[in-house]
């Protein structure tokens, strides 16, 4: 048993290196990056625009945390595909080095404010503020940026709607 104890550190870790730089999935692919970029500047943010609009205020934790891992789960995959492109030379996933840099850290900023608003962290308001002031406002430059990007790439003709 002891044995087996020992081997399996060194099984994950020949499993974790087995991907060196420049080799990926096989489902990476530029069309696919593609996909999912347009399927996050789209329909997730719809559904994370709906959210801060119509359950943000209400503070419910556990609509908070199902909010954050779907906001982590698509960073994760938006990271994966930037990581390809930009590793195969083919650009970043959002135009540029600092337009990506800038929507990567919005995403990072929201799903950090809601850990806080999760973990009990309250804030003193004014009068007709909210505890989630904070928290939507972090959502908002997310959309701004995100925003401005589709409309940059949109100006250059490169934006298909789905």
């Amino acid at each position: 048993m002891k044995i087996k104890m020992l081997f399996a550190p060194f099984v994950l870790l020949l499993a974790g290196s087995a991907m060196a730089d420049g080799e990926f999935p096989s489902y990476l692919n530029e069309k696919y990056c593609n996909d999912i970029k347009l399927d996050f500047i789209t329909s997730s943010i719809k559904s994370l625009q709906s959210y801060r609009d119509k359950q943000l205020v209400s503070q419910h934790r556990g609509g908070m945390n199902n909010i954050r891992k779907f906001l982590d789960q698509r960073e994760d995959w938006l990271k994966e595909c930037d990581q390809y492109l930009s590793q195969t030379k083919q650009n970043r996933l959002f135009l540029d080095d600092a337009t990506t840099a800038s929507i990567f850290e919005a995403m990072d900023s929201v799903s950090d404010e809601l850990t806080s608003l999760i973990s009990g962290v309250t804030y003193s308001v004014d009068a007709g503020g909210s505890p989630t002031d904070v928290a939507a406002d972090k959502f908002d430059n997310l959309f701004k940026l995100v925003d401005d990007h589709q409309t940059t790439m949109l100006m250059k003709g490169q934006v298909v709607y789905r």
